[in-house]
């Protein structure tokens, strides 16, 4: 597991202590309130009562977030296979493939010869078009990562600025006289985490629109591969076969 995932699971269930902690405390407190006086603390009853529909609030929110969490490790070593293993021994082959390295272009003459010369200088090119668009996705897929890793790092922070927040309320919470001001501070710490959670979530969404954008141009570029590829004079070059029922129109060198 990402230790930065660990780290946001693990300030997820601080801060789930920390409001069981809150919660027992008011309710041991409010346990001893007699009868004749439960009327008296009537408004901590509803305070408790909607803190706890904000808590539940933030609690589906994260859960939500933490169940679609995404690999970026995963998406960085997709993207350098894509370099290693398709971009790197495209770019490898290309540079083999000059008219100035090949021997054909020295032992082969006649109009088969001319058809294959033509096309040769134009595979590499192809060549190169395809480890480039093995380079732009390996940038794309670590785009992504590091668009997942910085909403985890937001999200750290919320939960974060939510168990200080917990704390300070079961501090404020020791005594029924304090219990009030602790609902508000724990009441304010979630409504905090929520907003920094939803503005985590809509700079995730602007950078995944602009990687979706990203992603459909080299879609694109991989779709124009098969039209845009230089492809030989086939009937130019099947004139070298010897049973067309005409001589040759190229020779071997000597």
């Amino acid at each position: 597991m990402n230790p930065l995932v660990r780290q946001v699971e693990q300030k997820t269930q601080d801060a789930q202590q920390n409001v069981k902690e809150f919660f027992d405390q008011v309710n041991h407190l409010l346990s001893w309130v007699p009868t004749p006086l439960e009327h008296m603390v009537a408004p901590i009853v509803l305070g408790m009562r909607l803190l706890s529909e904000k808590v539940a609030e933030l609690w589906d929110h994260v859960g939500h977030l933490i169940e679609q969490w995404g690999d970026p490790d995963r998406l960085k070593q997709v993207g350098e296979q894509w370099v290693v293993q398709v971009g790197n021994v495209l770019g490898d082959v290309a540079g083999t493939l000059g008219l100035d390295k090949l021997r054909t272009t020295v032992e082969w003459e006649g109009r088969a010869a001319r058809a294959y010369h033509a096309v040769v200088p134009a595979q590499p090119a192809g060549l190169t078009a395809v480890k480039d668009i093995a380079n732009q996705l390996r940038t794309s897929l670590t785009s992504l990562a590091n668009a997942i890793e910085s909403f985890q790092m937001a999200m750290w922070f919320a939960l974060g600025a939510f168990v200080v927040g917990a704390v300070g309320a079961i501090a404020s919470a020791c005594t029924v006289v304090g219990t009030p001001v602790g609902i508000a501070v724990l009441s304010g710490a979630c409504g905090v985490a929520i907003a920094l959670i939803g503005a985590a979530v809509l700079a995730m969404q602007s950078q995944l629109n602009t990687i979706e954008i990203e992603q459909m141009a080299i879609a694109q570029k991989v779709h124009d591969l098969g039209s845009d590829w230089a492809m030989p004079d086939t009937a130019a070059m099947a004139d070298a076969s010897a049973t067309d029922g005409d001589g040759s129109d190229w020779r071997p060198g000597s």
